[in-house]
């Protein structure tokens, strides 16, 4: 008979990883740094992580989701609270270790793309899809407009802003409030 999974492994899983990043960078973490930290062994944490890189992946879209839901009565607001919740967690030690290796590797190998695309892409649809819907309702945004094409131009905005051009988190509020004049329905002629 199998033994039941212990539902806190793959949060100690995430968090051995998290804090080995910051301590020996991506390029030091290994499997076995994982597994030794975590208390587990190599073939619990392949189970869960086909590799080194869907572990980070899940430690980097886990950081990335807040943690209440956003509802300010409008777009604007719903935006500028998103995009301030994630200052935070985009300046840590491990999303700045492993942002570039990890779109690099999505970049390069369309396996990687998929998962990256699941994770740490996909992750703010928990947030961002109603954010989207209600602003579709509230005639805020240009039905024409795809979903996915504004939310990735939004997070690239956002997560490049800070973490490749080291702009002062002050920068989120102008994004903010240039990604909702660019996503507003055209004005009627």
């Amino acid at each position: 008979m199998a033994r039941p999974r212990d539902p806190l492994i793959e949060e100690r899983i995430l968090d051995a990883t998290d804090d080995l990043i910051a301590e020996h960078g991506y390029a030091g973490l290994t499997m076995e740094a994982i597994a030794e930290r975590a208390g587990v062994g190599k073939p619990t944490i392949y189970r869960r992580f086909a590799n080194r890189d869907e572990v980070v992946m899940a430690v980097n879209a886990r950081a990335s989701i807040p943690v209440e839901p956003v509802d300010t009565g409008s777009l604007l607001g719903d935006i500028q609270a998103v995009v301030r919740g994630v200052v935070p967690t985009v300046n840590t030690p491990t999303i700045r270790a492993t942002l570039g290796p990890q779109v690099g590797r999505a970049i390069a190998d369309d396996t990687a793309n998929r998962v990256f695309q699941d994770t740490v892409g996909g992750s703010s649809d928990v947030y961002m899809r109603p954010i989207w819907q209600r602003g579709l309702d509230r005639g805020e945004i240009d039905p024409d407009l795809d979903y996915l094409v504004a939310r990735t131009a939004l997070g690239t905005a956002v997560i490049f802003s800070l973490t490749l051009y080291r702009l002062d988190d002050s920068c989120v509020d102008q994004i903010a409030r240039m990604w909702v004049r660019s996503v507003a329905p055209p004005p009627e002629r």
